[in-house]
């Protein structure tokens, strides 16, 4: 884990606040393990309440979509990880009120103390306006090598592109996912748009 962290180090620190980092591969391709690594690195490290969309097994909250939009106080000194991203703002629907209020928030939450972390397997799926606002990109890739011989694959490669830059940073490391993988839970992802329409109905119940 220590060599995992170390790495996380090198992405987080120096760009503590204010930062959208997307994280894109195929499935398998290890880039929800990537998404969490990061929440928990500023979680346990740089002491930032988390927010996400999936379960984690680290102190977190469920993203509340009105504290989200509103920028509430809240969120201020704090981590947002959201899973499958493109779900949630297609490209598709750019005029629909979830993708304008969303792509507000993003643009807004550089004023405030909040890194935003998202994964997708569909970048160009994603909301334009999303895209463009993105500060860093993570490709990751399943290398397909189980360096424990345990029987699963825990070496990953991880391009690192930072948009900031001009030209963009770019550089990749390999990296050893393994530890990750019992932090998280993918099997529990909730769009916050749509669990906010379902708590009203069944507040109408």
């Amino acid at each position: 884990m220590e060599k995992t962290e170390k790495f996380t180090r090198q992405i987080v620190t120096p760009r503590t606040n204010n930062l959208v980092v997307g994280i894109k591969g195929l499935k398998g391709s290890g880039k929800t393990a990537m998404l969490t690594l990061l929440l928990y690195f500023e979680w346990k490290y740089l002491k930032k309440k988390v927010y996400t969309n999936y379960q984690v097994f680290f102190p977190h909250e469920s993203l509340d979509i009105d504290k989200l939009i509103k920028l509430d106080k809240e969120l201020t000194n704090a981590v947002i990880g959201i899973s499958e991203l493109h779900m949630i703002c297609d490209s598709r629907r750019s005029g629909r009120k979830q993708n304008i209020k969303f792509s507000y928030f993003v643009t807004q939450s550089r004023h405030r103390s909040v890194n935003l972390y998202y994964d997708t397997q569909f970048e160009r799926q994603i909301d334009i306006r999303i895209r463009e606002n993105t500060d860093i990109n993570l490709i990751c890739e399943n290398l397909f090598i189980d360096s424990d011989g345990d029987g699963i694959n825990d070496m990953f490669r991880v391009i690192f592109q930072d948009k900031r830059t001009l030209p963009p940073l770019i550089f990749e490391k390999i990296i050893y996912l393994f530890p990750v993988f019992g932090f998280y839970n993918t099997d529990y992802i909730v769009n916050p748009f749509t669990m906010k329409e379902i708590q009203k109905i069944k507040g109408k119940k």
